[in-house]
């Protein structure tokens, strides 16, 4: 940005002072003191901030960073780093391998901002009078760090202005880190991994470090710079630029109504056990985790309850028989609602798996854990009484014989008895108080069916002389009536 672009940006004082108040409403940094200001009047603390960040021609983000650089005694180098992201980048990108080694030696490789390999290689140009040769063999770019003086130049006039002190010395790296973090916590990033240079930011926001920057193997960082370019079959990559080091204890200095601690708990596929931790945020990033043990009790009960739901886990004992204990109480509660029986839904169903898990941490733990008694709990004795007698799990048929009772959602219950097993029994028998009649699977010594009725009266007067004859032929050593 040129003087001219300048003399522009200052005239527009208007647009300037209305993104630096939405600024402030949404993110005011916490000072190291608030000093003259005090707890009590943050309302004219906020608008003495607001006002002098309207002093400086400048986006909002770097006029909070100058400002905040009057606290940490680095106006100096604060605004050489406004000054140097104002127009085209300095250094030029994809250089060649001489003139990155060239870098290297004379700028250095390591750094806890990119903004310090700017300045110092701002910083050598200016030595060497931007003379072309000299910027050409580190590779930067000339024209851009002519024009970066003049308004370094004007920025500390401006910060002499407003009385803050703009005399050179030597500072600790912490103290202008500090400042761009509080110019810039909207773009607090955390490296996802270490193999790549994939990024999260506040906001819920994703992005990909600069392959150039001399911070990639930070884990927590701010950038100044995002930009989207874009990539193979027109999609859009966000790259992070300018970035600098953060720490985690200056989040909570300087933002301690922004981190929070927020409990999780969560099923691990692999090794079918839940598990708890305690995230950090900063606003909505995640800054870390710390393992809590044991996890809450209700809550892993709930995640292994939906696995088992899911039919991802499988209860051992939650078997046929169990099934049909649920069937035949939620068809007899349908059969005689008389009897006020609770039937059991798909959500009653789920609340008893989980008071199965109740106090389990992994599928080891319930995978061969008894059901029977947590099904039957479901009933007071009473209840589970009137479930034995009217829809039972064996039928007690006249001659003594006490056939199993299959339950079908959809048909009628049924019995499969062998022919020679209902002798004497001459009469359909029911259940549900006498309501429902019971299918019976007549079948032959081989068990495969030579009749199925709800009518023995009549098989054993119309059907039984034919079906014997046939039998007695095949089977001559079974007792046949």
């Amino acid at each position: 940005m040129d003087l001219g672009a300048l003399a522009k940006v200052q005239s527009a004082e208007c647009r300037v002072q209305s993104s630096a108040e939405k600024v402030q409403s949404q993110e005011t940094p916490h000072p190291p003191s608030l000093g003259s200001y005090g707890v009590a009047s943050v309302v004219s603390y906020i608008t003495e901030i607001g006002r002098k960040m309207l002093a400086f021609p400048l986006h909002p983000r770097y006029a909070r960073m100058l400002l905040a650089a009057r606290d940490y005694g680095c106006v100096y180098q604060a605004c050489l780093v406004a000054a140097l992201t104002q127009g085209r980048d300095l250094l030029l990108r994809n250089v060649d391998r001489d003139t990155a080694s060239a870098r290297e030696d004379l700028l250095g490789e390591k750094a806890g901002s990119d903004f310090w390999i700017l300045m110092r290689a701002w910083s050598y140009a200016a030595k060497n009078e931007f003379r072309l040769e000299a910027c050409r063999r580190l590779g930067i770019h000339a024209v851009t760090a002519r024009q970066v003086g003049p308004l370094f130049q004007q920025f500390l006039e401006i910060a002499k202005r407003e009385k803050l002190d703009v005399s050179q010395r030597e500072i600790p790296d912490e103290a202008l880190h500090k400042c761009i973090l509080i110019g810039f916590s909207d773009r607090v990033a955390r490296r996802v991994d270490q193999g790549t240079l994939r990024c999260e930011l506040v906001h819920g926001r994703r992005g990909t470090l600069a392959r150039e920057s001399v911070v990639q193997n930070n884990p927590l960082l701010v950038v100044a710079e995002v930009r989207e370019v874009e990539g193979k079959e027109k999609s859009v990559n966000t790259i992070l630029n300018l970035a600098t080091v953060v720490e985690e204890k200056w989040l909570r200095e300087l933002f301690p109504e922004d981190v929070s601690g927020s409990p999780r708990v969560f099923y691990d596929a692999t090794t079918r056990r839940v598990y708890a931790e305690e995230q950090l945020r900063f606003r909505d990033l995640v800054l870390g985790a710390r393992r809590v043990e044991p996890p809450p009790t209700d809550a892993a009960a709930r995640l292994l309850a939906e696995e088992v739901v899911a039919g991802r886990l499988v209860l051992n004992e939650w078997d046929h028989a169990a099934e049909q204990w649920i069937l035949r109480l939620n068809l007899l509660s349908q059969w005689c609602p008389e009897l006020g029986l609770p039937a059991i839904t798909q959500d009653d169903r789920r609340h008893l798996i989980e008071q199965l898990c109740h106090g389990a941490f992994s599928y080891k733990e319930i995978k061969d854990k008894p059901v029977s008694a947590v099904l039957k709990s479901w009933l007071s004795p009473a209840q589970q009484d009137f479930l034995d007698k009217h829809a039972p799990e064996r039928l007690a048929l006249t001659n003594g014989r006490t056939p199993k009772v299959a339950y079908e959602v959809g048909n009628p219950p049924h019995i499969a008895v062998r022919i020679q097993e209902l002798y004497d029994v001459t009469t359909t028998p029911k259940i549900a108080m006498g309501k429902v009649p019971v299918l019976v699977h007549i079948l032959a010594p081989n068990t495969r069916p030579v009749q199925i009725t709800q009518d023995l009266a009549g098989f054993w007067r119309e059907h039984y002389p034919r079906v014997k004859q046939e039998l007695q032929r095949k089977y001559p050593k079974h007792q046949w009536r």
